[in-house]
């Protein structure tokens, strides 16, 4: 497996933005099982970039040594945390090593309520999902697919 970097020409936000990453590799016959977006500040303007572990297919882009870091939107056993998991389950179906609470501590019993949007950091090599305390007792990904704007957008 080889990583590659790539900078899209497409300039989406949020989920709409690894719909269109994911999107553009599939359709490419690009199979990676590592996907990350991260931003590149070495030049002048800072970009979204993304690095895929390739797995298969030709991949566009450049070969780069494995990144330090990352927000990862496609890891092996995503599609297996739609819904409400307890910790170990999670840790245990897909390649996420730790979940990490903010806020509060959570244990492998915890239950993690996913709606179906997972985003885990990859730290040196190791993907660790943060989680937050959310209503009804049960934690929740600290970051949502559709996260609400503060102060009406003004700012």
């Amino acid at each position: 497996m080889r990583w590659v970097r790539l900078v899209p020409e497409f300039t989406s936000v949020g989920a709409h933005f690894d719909r269109q990453v994911l999107s553009a590799l599939d359709a490419a016959g690009v199979a990676a099982d590592l996907v990350l977006t991260h931003v590149e500040r070495t030049g002048s303007v800072a970009v979204t970039v993304v690095s895929a572990r390739i797995t298969g297919g030709l991949a566009p882009g450049t070969a780069i040594d494995p990144p330090v870091g990352g927000r990862c939107v496609r890891f092996p056993g995503w599609e297996a945390v739609t819904g409400t998991h307890p910790v170990s389950e999670i840790v245990a179906a897909t390649a996420i090593d730790e979940v990490v609470g903010i806020g509060a501590a959570v244990t492998p019993w915890t239950s993690v309520a996913t709606a179906g949007f997972v985003r885990p950091e990859y730290r040196d090599g190791r993907l660790v999902l943060l989680v937050e305390p959310a209503a009804g007792g049960v934690f929740q990904p600290a970051e949502v697919e559709e996260p609400h704007e503060c102060c009406a957008g003004s700012h």
